[in-house]
């Protein structure tokens, strides 16, 4: 049982670590502190980043050019740029006009739900034998950061859909 457990935790930590290697990058650091606190005024290496990040994400969705440019008059904007979604293109997909969720983001949630089954258990195993004290906080970790990136992809899910399928009059 100990077994089992130590490997769905070291599973799901794997799991949560590729889901977050785009935060932990240098263009997923750059954008999270432009995106809290500039006013839309920055360098042109900062400028450079947000651009290939928004270039990338129209090329995973294969978006018009329309809605393209909406994406980057956010530029101007900082505050409002859904972040999350231009670093993890691939937690969503295109439907109908609209952005849905997708098998990456319901993998993120699966394995946020499994490190919350499994915890309860290894807490316990913990405290009888030291050396498993790990586990429950690896668990813990990838808990909230799962719950973290789910919120906000939710968040910038339903900024993205105001912004990008805007219906003409």
């Amino acid at each position: 049982m100990t077994v089992m457990l130590g490997a769905a935790t070291a599973i799901v930590v794997l799991m949560m670590l590729f889901a977050w290697l785009p935060e932990i990058c240098e263009p997923g650091l750059l954008l999270r502190r432009w995106s809290r606190g500039s006013n839309g005024d920055c360098s042109t290496g900062i400028r450079q980043a947000v651009d290939d990040v928004i270039t990338g994400f129209v090329a995973e969705h294969n978006l018009p050019e329309v809605d393209a440019s909406r994406l980057r008059e956010m530029k101007s904007r900082p505050g409002m740029m859904p972040v999350t979604l231009l670093l993890h293109p691939q937690l969503v997909k295109r439907e109908n006009w609209r952005f849905v969720r997708g098998r990456n983001l319901t993998a993120v949630m699966a394995a946020t739900g499994v490190s919350a089954l499994i915890l309860p258990p290894l807490a316990g195993m913990a405290l009888h034998d030291v050396s498993l004290s790990l586990l429950p906080l690896l668990n813990v970790a990838v808990f909230f950061t799962g719950v973290q990136l789910v919120r906000q992809t939710y968040s910038d899910l339903s900024l993205l859909n105001v912004l990008v399928t805007v219906k003409p009059d």
